[in-house]
């Protein structure tokens, strides 16, 4: 009739998850057990050590802090809470000292890139499918090509699946972005000049100017090491010699020269006896044959491993997509937990000022959002139930020392970059707040009780 509201489908607010408590329903603490469990890597391994690659993250990240890791959880502690607004590489978060997946502790993180979204998502859901995915040579033709995909994928069709379904991931997309960064010199940003034509889907360079899509450049892949992330040394095992061919007569065995004829003949296959060559009866076993198992397949078993156990690692892990303010309220913050006296803990790594360092190292970069952080803190550390640890440049952040805030060196002195890139390094710093613990470890009060 006149007047109605027009029909409309129900719908949802698209607010944060439940996060105020350590879960409830199926999620609640009391169903969770601290630790991850052990992996089996086929034996004893030097090169794959579990307790190492369940802190590992499996990309390469420019101003990851996981040698920042062990000053962050001094300056921490074991809080009831901890949040991370910046997720990245999650490199704090995976070497947090503490046992994991304990009931009544909570861990959240948040991270405005879509791509890291879904490649945490899936690790934790489908870590093998990602494993299959991730696993592939090095190729300068599928760099190109796997990162055109993923950028129309990203824009196209993840970012609103992603916060539609809570269980939508795309496990070949997380494990194509994975690959694609350790192959990528330098960052994967998405501002190159190449891209696929939609019809013809010929790789094609943009010119210049504004109105320009998304692309990639058509640099060499990473090759000056033996590799990083999925690609690194250490989840390879012995595989098949690179030696020539046999070329020293006109062929043998299948590929002998006897076998050649013009052509192909359209007949019947061989059938007068009970095969031949490769064929041959002597090949078969009853049953399925299992000498396979000494080969390993194209998905390399050690990173199945690896993610596995990073699948573990994520299983109570709150992951949020979208602007870093949104972990950043009371509400998200301070858990059941946390509200009956416990303590939250925050790490701040959000990108450096842009007049202090090089712009374009993230898909999502803004220099600006680093004083709109600063401020934040100045409010958020005044309450004696957080902890709040800021990392940033030495001169970026003094002015919370005014505030009562304390500064931290943590890069490492002896010549290896262990913080920053480069001549950057030893400018590395991290900024507590107030009701933070001391590095020298936390003290006990007038009972003897630890906090």
């Amino acid at each position: 009739m006149d007047g109605a509201v027009p029909f409309r489908e129900p719908g949802v607010v698209r607010s944060l998850p439940h996060l105020s408590d350590n879960g409830n329903g199926v999620c609640t603490g009391a169903m969770r057990e601290p630790g991850v469990a052990p992996s089996d890597t086929g034996g004893n391994d030097a090169a794959f050590v579990p307790e190492r690659f369940a802190r590992k993250a499996p990309f390469p990240w420019f101003g990851g802090k996981s040698q920042a890791a062990p000053l962050v959880w001094s300056l921490l502690g074991d809080v009831d809470h901890y949040c991370e607004p910046f997720a990245g590489s999650l490199a704090v978060l995976l070497n947090r000292p503490h046992p994991c997946n304990r009931a009544y502790h909570s861990e959240s993180v948040n991270d405005l890139d879509g791509f890291i979204a879904n490649a945490w998502r899936a690790l934790a859901a489908s870590p093998d499918a990602v494993a299959d995915a991730a696993s592939w040579p090095v190729s300068e033709c599928d760099k190109s090509a796997r990162q055109i995909a993923l950028l129309r994928w990203r824009d196209e069709v993840a970012l609103e699946r992603l916060a539609g379904d809570p269980h939508w991931h795309d496990p070949v997309m997380a494990g194509w972005w994975l690959w694609a960064v350790a192959v990528q010199i330098g960052a994967f940003t998405g501002d190159g000049a190449w891209t696929a034509n939609r019809t013809t889907g010929r790789i094609v360079k943009q010119p210049r100017g504004a109105g320009r899509a998304l692309g990639v450049s058509r640099g060499l892949p990473h090759l000056s090491d033996n590799g990083r992330g999925v690609c690194t040394a250490a989840v390879r095992e012995p595989g098949v010699r690179r030696g020539l061919p046999h070329l020293s007569a006109d062929g043998r065995g299948v590929c002998g020269q006897t076998l050649r004829e013009p052509g192909v003949s359209r007949d019947l296959p061989h059938l007068s006896d009970d095969g031949q060559g490769v064929c041959g009866q002597t090949l078969r076993s009853a049953g399925v044959a299992d000498e396979a198992a000494h080969y390993h397949p194209t998905t390399m078993p050690r990173l199945r491993a690896w993610f596995a156990l990073l699948s573990a690692r994520l299983r109570h892990v709150r992951i949020l997509n979208g602007d870093w303010t949104r972990l950043c309220t009371t509400g998200a913050m301070h858990t059941l937990t946390v509200r009956q006296g416990g303590h939250v803990g925050v790490f701040l790594d959000p990108p450096y000022a842009d007049d202090i360092r090089a712009g374009g190292l993230y898909s999502h970069d803004s220099g600006a959002v680093t004083h709109a952080v600063r401020e934040w803190c100045i409010k958020a550390g005044a309450n004696p139930c957080r902890r709040i640890v800021l990392a940033g440049y030495d001169v970026e952040h003094r002015e919370l020392e005014e505030h009562g805030w304390s500064i931290h060196e943590w890069f490492a002195r002896d010549s290896l970059l262990a913080g920053g890139m480069g001549e950057q390094q030893g400018r590395e710093r991290c900024w507590s707040s107030p009701y933070c613990l001391s590095t020298a470890g936390p003290q006990p009060d007038l009972f003897g009780v630890v906090p």
